[in-house]
């Protein structure tokens, strides 16, 4: 996969189509960092088709990123009673207005000891 700076698209957008034509997919940057993945879509694919994919790539790494935090955090190593407590903690506070782990203001500790860990 090609890697292009981001003031090729701004200055060079010829080139940069080309190069996407080339490829297939190119990686847009700023400062050297991934901004943007550009996918060529010439051709026969179903615009609906394409966007539902990225719609669930996303959810796909939502999900791994939300397991990482967890093993992070500990929360991978709690009993099943554990997660239900935390899960009906969590529920009053969120109807009660009250923080909660979901929101990131208390801590995997403060979970612990609130469901008695």
């Amino acid at each position: 996969m090609e890697f292009i700076p981001y003031r090729v698209l701004r200055n060079e957008p010829a080139a940069l189509r080309k190069k996407l034509q080339d490829e297939g997919e190119v990686v847009v940057t700023v400062d050297g960092k991934p901004f943007a993945v550009m996918i060529d879509l010439a051709g026969s694919e179903d615009m609906d088709d394409i966007l539902l994919m990225v719609s669930r790539l996303r959810a796909q790494m939502a999900a791994r990123a939300i397991r990482s935090q967890s093993r992070r955090d500990g929360l991978d190593h709690l009993s099943e009673e554990q997660v239900d407590a935390l899960i009906q903690k969590t529920r009053a506070e969120r109807k009660n207005g009250s923080a909660s782990l979901a929101d990131g203001s208390a801590s995997p500790a403060d979970c612990s000891a609130s469901i008695g860990e």
